[in-house]
């Protein structure tokens, strides 16, 4: 066979194996990577949307009675400069509830309505009462005994110069099916946060138990409204993950008991992103022993 004949074999050869089709492992890992590729826009746009956590602007915490608030600095509650005007408005606490009272001549509004008074439904409460006055938007939370103001901007300049987040490749290993555990009764724990003194009360109806790199793993699950809410710390964590711990979601399990723990989707708690947020942190019981070197990572600011 002569050499030119040799490169006519090779390129023959080379052009059979491109139009081989995928394996379907191949086509699985494929279709995979797509979907978190997609996942992950998903959450930026999330992040940068107006119920984000980059545009939040300010977090008080109330007292009983009145509780001024606007950019001047003799307000209870002092917006940042430039956003507001130097008085918004009062908030009166009472008997465990809120109302808001604009300042005269300022235009807040519910929606589009302009509001003198209103009772506000706290973040607890199947509709929380949204105000807005120029950029600015509030709402009330509760965190156990404490209610909260909770202020966004949205022409907050961190949206715009949001750079996006580093995240580790996606690996399949990392995407494992779970058998959940019920305990004999659901438990009500308390999770410290990172406000101190502030803790947070979920359900937990039991454990996932899993195995990764050939060790027996579990976490307690919390309840959440459409499934399971996790905070895990792991060997990576304060490394290449934020020190706090970080967050994964899962479905309820089916019928036999078993639901998937993807940690390609395991991501950065609120406080990476805003120190007005009151994130839970990742309790000892929820400690891997492993690197779970899946998901989201975190550099820390310069």
């Amino acid at each position: 066979m002569t050499g030119i004949d040799h490169r006519i074999t090779a390129l023959l050869a080379a052009v059979f194996m491109l139009a081989q089709p995928a394996t379907s492992e191949e086509s699985d890992a494929a279709r995979y990577e797509s979907a978190l590729a997609k996942w992950r826009v998903a959450r930026v746009a999330s992040l940068k949307g107006p119920d984000g956590w980059l545009n939040l602007a300010g977090l008080y915490w109330l007292k009983e009675g009145r509780n001024s608030f606007g950019a001047a600095a003799g307000n209870d509650l002092v917006a940042p400069e430039g956003s507001a005007p130097a008085k918004l408005g009062d908030f009166l606490v009472k008997d465990d509830a809120v109302t808001f009272q604009a300042a005269p001549g300022v235009e807040v509004l519910h929606g589009e309505t302009p509001v003198t008074e209103i009772l506000l439904a706290d973040d607890q409460e199947k509709e929380t009462t949204l105000l807005t006055a120029g950029s600015l938007a509030w709402t009330v939370i509760r965190r156990m005994d404490r209610l909260g103001v909770r202020l966004r901007d949205y022409d907050h300049p961190a949206v715009a110069s949001f750079a996006g987040i580093e995240s580790y490749a996606a690996d399949l290993d990392w995407r494992i099916e779970a058998r959940f555990e019920h305990y004999p009764e659901p438990r009500t724990i308390r999770v410290p946060t990172v406000v101190e003194g502030l803790g947070w009360e979920p359900t937990v109806p039991g454990t996932l138990e899993f195995e990764a790199r050939g060790e027996p793993l579990s976490l307690e699950a919390y309840r959440s409204d459409d499934g399971f809410m996790i905070v895990f710390a792991d060997g990576t964590t304060g490394d290449t993950t934020y020190p706090a711990g970080r967050y994964l979601k899962a479905d309820l399990p089916a019928d036999d008991g078993i639901t998937v723990l993807d940690f390609n989707k395991a991501y950065n708690p609120p406080c990476v992103f805003s120190e007005y947020a009151t994130c839970p942190l990742a309790t000892p019981r929820n400690r891997l022993p492993v690197a779970v070197e899946a998901g989201e990572k975190y550099a820390e600011k310069p």
